[in-house]
């Protein structure tokens, strides 16, 4: 097992942690209002809507790796994946990175040179995400502050050339630059630890392909649940809803904060959960977490089905309560995917088959109710695909006991 990898953070490292993506949030969110203070809205739109369409690759490239590696390296004959994962990582960086400079050396148009800058951006912040993962598990939490606090001073720095006429174009080059070398120093530090932390031969090393598949069904619930908020932001668009677009963005804005920020800290204690399981068994991490979903389904329901009415009859003034419900509900959730997931293979299959459901859910009940009460109705929606996901993890099978060992 890696030094480091399954202990819990003290307290004053999760702050430092915490301050470190604070401050690229808040950079990430007042450099574009900044931008679009400087460029206005016609210049805006070139920066905006290639950050915006491409903004999934992100979650894509940064989730199930994040996870896998949260998961799979505590684990007793884990050590060994910190190469592969941080070459997976790699890639999604190197790729977008290719395609960007290709275009650019091409001379294609700026709108094409844009996208390809924004694609080398998002690639580069999910492949920073998944670097300073296993920085934290190599016992080196505090290099996940610096480097998001590099990347924040990349926004920093990009609304001083705005300020100097610089235009989007120009403006998504040096970010996605300055990611990239911030990555650059990220897996520089990693091969240089590999000195440091070599790995021990085991009788059962955790096989790559188990990490892949665990990157590909790990990041089935981050990536579905950024794809059905993005279908109800276009069931409001297509019933000319722009009063409630707007209002379902800020419910949607304090929802992200907090689901977050409770993700994140999660992810900070996920490899203690993994050898707190490893030590009790698969069994003991289903058992919490049935707990968990029998609480969530038994307060879910029942709130759930008031707001339902409440979003039928029209009652819009409760959505602010609405949304108070479903980042409880996301909270909870959270927790039993985690506790699921690190229990094994069958625990992270019905984890993403609930994710699946939860997406049919907010994308049927979000038709049927949007057009009746706009953001309202996408706030049930998203209630709705959280118990719809709790009542099928609560309803699956849990795994059977292991036989006990034969007497001698």
């Amino acid at each position: 097992m890696t030094p480091g990898a399954g202990a819990l953070p003290r307290a004053r490292v999760v702050a430092a942690l915490l301050a470190g993506r604070g401050v690229y949030r808040a950079a990430v969110y007042a450099g574009g209002i900044a931008l679009l203070a400087t460029w206005g809205p016609q210049t805006f739109a070139g920066y905006a809507a290639p950050v915006g369409a491409l903004a999934w690759l992100t979650a894509v490239t940064s989730s199930g790796p994040e996870k896998a590696a949260l998961t799979l390296i505590p684990l007793r004959g884990g050590a060994h994946l910190h190469g592969f994962l941080r070459s997976l990582a790699m890639v999604s960086l190197a790729l977008p990175l290719a395609v960007w400079l290709v275009l650019a050396a091409a001379g294609a148009g700026d709108g094409a040179v844009r996208y390809g800058a924004s694609a080398a951006l998002a690639g580069g912040v999910g492949c920073a995400t998944v670097l300073v993962a296993l920085h934290r598990l190599r016992g080196a939490p505090l290099v996940d502050s610096a480097a998001y606090l590099g990347i924040a001073a990349a926004y920093g720095l990009a609304v001083v050339l705005a300020l100097s006429g610089a235009g989007p174009t120009a403006v998504l080059a040096v970010l996605a630059a300055m990611v990239a070398v911030v990555n650059l120093a990220l897996v520089g530090g990693l091969i240089r630890g590999d000195r440091h932390h070599p790995v021990e031969a085991v009788a059962e090393p955790v096989p790559r392909g188990t990490a892949l598949r665990a990157a590909f069904v790990l990041g089935a619930a981050e990536i579905l649940g950024t794809a059905g908020v993005s279908v109800l932001y276009i069931l409001l668009a297509a019933a000319d809803h722009a009063d409630e677009t707007s209002l379902f963005y800020v419910l949607v804005l304090v929802s992200a904060v907090v689901s977050t920020g409770w993700g994140y800290l999660l992810r900070l204690g996920q490899p203690a959960a993994v050898t707190w399981i490893e030590r009790e068994g698969e069994r003991t991490g289903w058992r919490t977490a049935r707990r968990v979903l029998g609480w969530t389904v038994a307060v879910g329901v029942p709130a759930g089905v008031l707001v339902g009415w409440v979003s039928i009859h029209g009652w819009r003034g409760a959505v602010h309560a609405a949304i108070g419900v479903e980042i409880a509900l996301f909270a909870a959730n959270a927790v039993s995917a985690l506790l699921l997931e690190v229990s094994g293979a069958r625990g992270r299959r019905w984890s993403a088959q609930g994710a699946v459901a939860q997406f049919a859910a907010v994308v049927g009940v979000g038709w049927a109710l949007i057009p009746v009460s706009g953001a309202l109705g996408a706030v049930t929606a998203l209630i709705v695909g959280e118990i719809v996901r709790a009542g099928l993890l609560l309803a699956a099978p849990a795994p059977a006991p292991a036989p006990a060992p034969e007497s001698a």
